[in-house]
């Protein structure tokens, strides 16, 4: 069944041989007015079912609305990838595509629960005073989205300050709208300023910094 996602399981068995810690992804869908929350969740829960590393939690977004605030979720469908600790990480959307390696891929850097940062830039982290939140839309099929996605996942691993939220513009277009977004990738942080592009680990430090 995972074909239909475009997914080929042995690929997948190999990636999670570099599971290192459980993970929990904890799922926020809702039966109305969610064009994909059925997608993501018989994705992730056909994902889970390849190794006992992987936990899931599905919570109904219109009802558990306190656990849903507890885990800041904002809009479905979304996930929260968590490892040894939550890193603050939240997906939003069913991906698909060449982004479904992805975010594969990131749930094995969760579970690894080591920012593969240098280590100038895991100091400079330490400088953060207040909370960063990072808004990172993709495109599915953009293949310019992806670096950035690991470099912006890696410092919301890093710091206990900095939240990453990864959402896909195809399916919500209102927040891109919002956001006035124009181009694939675009960062915003802390709700102002929008920079595109998948920068350099510098220059997003760089960015986070001067937008504390």
């Amino acid at each position: 069944m995972l074909n239909a996602f475009g997914l080929d399981a042995s690929i997948i068995e190999n990636k999670f041989t570099g599971l290192k810690s459980d993970i929990q992804l904890v799922l926020f869908l809702q039966e109305t007015d969610c064009s994909h929350c059925r997608d993501l969740r018989f994705l992730v829960e056909k994902i889970a079912s390849i190794t006992h590393k992987i936990k899931t939690e599905t919570y109904n977004f219109a009802i558990n609305k306190e656990i849903a605030n507890q885990y800041k979720i904002k809009r479905i469908p979304a996930v929260a990838l968590i490892g040894e600790k939550d890193y603050g990480i939240r997906y939003y959307s069913s991906p698909e595509g060449p982004e479904l390696y992805n975010f594969l891929d990131d749930i094995v850097e969760v579970s690894q629960g080591e920012a593969k940062l240098s280590e100038k830039s895991k100091e400079r982290l330490k400088a953060l005073k207040s909370i960063i939140n990072l808004e990172y839309f993709i495109s599915p099929t953009c293949p310019f989205s992806w670096p950035g996605e690991k470099t912006l996942l890696r410092l919301a691993m890093a710091s206990d300050l900095i939240n990453l939220d990864i959402i896909n513009v195809t399916d919500f277009r209102e927040v891109a709208e919002k956001y006035n977004v124009r181009g694939i990738p675009m960062t915003v942080v802390n709700g102002k300023g929008e920079f595109y592009g998948a920068l350099k680990e510098e220059d997003f430090v760089n960015i986070i910094i001067e937008n504390e």
